[in-house]
């Protein structure tokens, strides 16, 4: 499950203040059916999720034997293509309306293609959770940004509408960062209780609001450092995701401080960092190079179609440049967010390489752009398929032991990441 997806997408899946000692399963169930689809911010919910009592002839420790895990995935082209083709027929059939349920498919298709254990996931969301709450956040969210919008064009003078538009520029910019990163939360949250694994949902608690004003932060603290935060700000972002999901009442584990997270992928983002520099004063002056004799000649460049066939090119070499340099450091950072999690002591690898990366991101751009976006789930099963059958866990688990988590997540689904453009399947 994606934590930008990248995401990547995407949700594509902290912080909240925790109840009292004592509160009770049934006080902490009413707080997380609360939790609103899409747009509302989630209640607060506990910091634990509940379990749910044992019946009486159940046991609540196991006696079985510890397990290793093992992570493998078996979709396959011919698995994926008739659901791709299907969706891409039924979107345009329906104006993109069946993209809910469509996307539906595709995520029970990769559930149950991925096993771990030799167990496959199950995926129980609904299209119609995902279409019921994408209505919600058009109606309660940006339709009135819409009708004020109008509202100001028609009833205003130009000149005085653009002036409050200018002064509200900076408020509207923070408000719909904070929203991106509301979406990435609840996202996240309903598509980890939407899976489970031999009966038991994942689960994520915490603060949506929290999470959203960290990634308005750390987005203004990446501006500022020109770039150089960003690895800082995805690990602590993923910690904050991580620090809160279970998986039935067992809760995953992250280091206890922020220091030193990005630490190992610093080097790698250096080497991208800097062929982007590079790269784009390379660019300006391959621009310039095209344009200067009418530059030179007192009037502005005559922009016909050979001149521009050469300045996209040059832009499309730019963009090559910088992708192949940024491979490593995709690698480090997938490698990085495996390492830091722990669950009841299992530690977590993933084998992620520059070159194997590379042709999935190299197929996968081909892929969507030959078949105009149509081929999208086909691209992101090559990714999911990349990462867990790289996925390696170290360690053994009472798994028999773990008991269901009481807390069934959100009603809705992730309405306000599809808003985004952000709601994909992973």
């Amino acid at each position: 499950m994606s934590d930008t997806e990248n995401g990547s997408a995407g949700g594509d899946e902290a912080g909240a203040e925790q109840p009292a000692e004592g509160t009770t399963p049934e006080a902490a169930q009413s707080e997380a059916s609360t939790a609103g689809a899409g747009a509302e911010a989630p209640a607060e919910p506990p910091a634990e999720p509940p379990a749910e009592p044992p019946a009486a002839d159940a046991e609540t420790a196991s006696g079985e034997p510890p397990e290793s895990l093992v992570f493998s995935q078996h979709a396959t082209w011919g698995g994926i293509v008739p659901i791709t083709l299907l969706n891409a027929l039924l979107n345009i059939i329906t104006l993109t309306l069946w993209r809910f349920w469509g996307r539906t498919r595709v995520r029970r298709y990769l559930w149950s293609s991925t096993t771990v254990n030799d167990t496959p996931l199950e995926y129980t969301g609904s299209g119609w959770e995902l279409f019921r709450s994408f209505i919600i956040v058009m109606l309660a969210i940006f339709l009135p940004i819409y009708a004020l919008m109008f509202a100001g064009q028609l009833l205003l003078p130009p000149e005085q509408f653009m002036l409050y538009f200018g002064l509200a520029y900076l408020p509207i910019l923070l408000f719909f960062s904070w929203l991106l990163g509301m979406a990435v939360w609840v996202a996240r949250r309903y598509r980890l209780s939407r899976t489970t694994w031999r009966g038991i949902r994942l689960g994520q608690t915490g603060s949506a609001n929290r999470f959203a004003w960290a990634s308005v932060g750390y987005s203004i603290l990446t501006s500022i450092t020109l770039g150089w935060f960003a690895p800082a700000a995805e690990m602590r972002l993923t910690r904050l995701l991580w620090a809160d999901s279970f998986y039935g009442d067992r809760r995953f584990k992250v280091p206890a401080s922020e220091e030193g997270l990005a630490g190992p992928t610093y080097g790698a983002f250096a080497l991208a960092w800097i062929s982007g520099v590079v790269g784009y004063f390379a660019f300006i002056a391959v621009y310039m190079f095209l344009v200067w004799d009418t530059i030179e000649a007192g009037g502005q460049p005559d922009f016909d179609i050979v001149l521009l066939v050469k300045i996209y090119a040059a832009l499309l070499v730019y963009m090559i440049i910088v992708g192949v340099f940024s491979l490593p450091y995709a690698a480090a950072l997938l490698r990085r967010k495996a390492e830091i999690v722990t669950f009841e002591g299992v530690t977590f690898s993933i084998k992620a390489t520059t070159l194997g990366l590379g042709w999935i991101y190299a197929g996968n751009f081909l892929i969507v752009a030959l078949t105009l976006g149509l081929g999208l789930p086909i691209a992101q099963m090559r990714l999911w398929r990349y990462i867990f059958n790289r996925l390696e866990a170290q360690g053994e688990i009472d798994i028999a032991a773990i008991r269901q988590n009481a807390d069934k997540g959100p009603k809705s689904g992730e309405g306000l990441a599809d808003a985004f453009d952000i709601g994909n399947v992973i």
